[in-house]
């Protein structure tokens, strides 16, 4: 879904950047003088006065107004929307219960195991659903961190706890690196 959001934003606001270029352009153009008498009005006199003799006029400003102010919105919503997960369903069968965990639990579960290991400043956990769940980790590491130590602990220790949790062994885990990010002078104990 954000793929598609950040798409259209693009292109709606393209088109909208080059028709307030172009009018600009045109402005200025008209007041220097290069288009017709810089004297003159830049409505004509018949322009101008349209609205006085069209009663539905300010109606139809107005219903123009409101479908703007509805599309923005609806614009609003689409850049407000996410693609995480709020809850994990892992109800097996109905007739035992029910069976949910919520994914902001789940994921400080995995933030705190990852910030324990030394080396690592700091962690952040999210599951998305893109076209299923995803486990998407981010690991800031500090100066002196082995990466390849704490690799190798993400992939043994903290993706198997977390398939584990949500009972999925094959639930994807992207994780990122990203070493000299030290955001607290904090360090972790193996």
């Amino acid at each position: 879904m954000r793929r598609r959001v950040n798409g259209v934003n693009r292109v709606v606001l393209l088109l909208l950047g080059l028709v307030l270029l172009a009018a600009g352009v045109a402005g200025l153009a008209v007041s220097f003088g290069l288009v017709g008498d810089s004297t003159d009005p830049v409505l004509p006199d018949r322009v101008r006065t349209y609205p006085d003799d069209q009663p539905w006029f300010w109606w139809a400003v107005a219903v123009g107004c409101l479908v703007l102010a509805l599309l923005g919105l609806r614009w609003l919503f689409a850049q407000l929307a996410t693609d995480r997960v709020g809850r994990l369903d892992l109800t097996v069968d109905d007739r035992d219960g029910l069976t949910t965990v919520h994914a902001g639990g789940f994921s400080d579960a995995v933030e705190e195991e990852v910030e324990r290991l030394r080396g690592v400043a700091g962690a952040s956990a999210h599951l998305r659903d893109e076209g299923g769940r995803r486990l998407v980790l981010t690991v800031d590491l500090a100066d002196y961190a082995d990466i390849a130590e704490i690799r190798r602990a993400l992939e043994d220790r903290t993706v198997g706890h977390a398939r584990q949790a949500v009972d999925d062994p094959d639930l994807p885990v992207d994780i990122r690196l990203r070493p000299g990010r030290a955001r607290s002078a904090s360090r972790g104990l193996v």
